[in-house]
C-alpha cells in the first residue's frame, strides 16, 4: 500500500503532507543557497588579536638558546683534507676506504658523493703543512692522483677554543 493510501485510511489526505514536504524542501535549498553565497562575506570580518609582550620575551629567550646549541653541535670550520679518490666505480671508492681505515686508524676518512663521482677524503687539518705531513705518506701508497684540497672540517672542541 502506498503512502497516500495510508493517509487516506487514516482520514486525512496525502495532499498537505506533500505540501508541508514541498515547503520544507524549498526552506532548505534557499538556506543552503544563503550559506553558500553569505558565507564568504560573513568571513571577512575584523579580528583583533592581543598579544602579551611576554612572549615576544620567550621567542628572544628560545632563540638564544637554539642558537647556542647549534653552536655547541656544530663543530665545523675551513681547513684542508687530502683528496685520495675520485672515481665513477663506487665499489672501487669503497675498497680504497677500507684501505685508508686500516693504515691510518686515528684519521677520519669520508666517502663523498657528488653525483656521478665518488670521492675518498681523508683528515680534518686546520693548515696545509699539517695535512702534508698525512699527504706524503698516503702518496706511498697511491703515488698519483693524491692532492690536498680547501674543505669545510669537523674541529675537535679544544682546536676550536685555540681558533677564538
Amino acid at each position: 500500500m502506498s503512502r497516500e493510501g495510508k493517509l487516506e485510511d487514516k482520514g486525512r489526505s496525502a495532499k498537505p503532507f506533500t505540501r508541508w514536504y514541498n515547503i520544507c524542501s524549498r526552506l532548505h535549498m534557499k538556506w543552503i543557497f544563503l550559506l553558500v553565497i553569505a558565507l564568504p562575506f560573513a568571513a571577512s570580518a575584523q579580528v583583533d588579536v592581543v598579544k602579551d609582550h611576554r612572549l615576544d620575551l620567550l621567542l628572544k629567550k628560545q632563540e638564544e638558546l637554539n642558537r647556542k646549541v647549534y653552536m655547541d653541535n656544530n663543530r665545523t670550520g675551513p681547513g684542508y683534507r687530502i683528496l685520495v679518490l675520485s672515481t665513477n666505480d663506487r665499489q672501487k671508492a669503497i675498497d680504497v676506504k677500507t684501505k685508508l681505515m686500516r693504515e691510518f686508524p686515528s684519521e677520519k676518512t669520508y666517502l663523498i658523493y657528488q653525483s656521478p663521482v665518488f670521492k675518498i677524503q681523508i683528515g680534518n687539518y686546520k693548515s696545509r703543512q699539517e695535512a702534508n705531513a698525512l699527504y706524503k705518506k698516503i702518496q706511498r701508497i697511491y703515488p698519483t692522483g693524491v692532492i690536498v684540497i680547501p674543505s669545510t672540517i669537523e674541529m675537535k672542541p679544544e682546536e676550536e677554543l685555540s681558533l677564538n
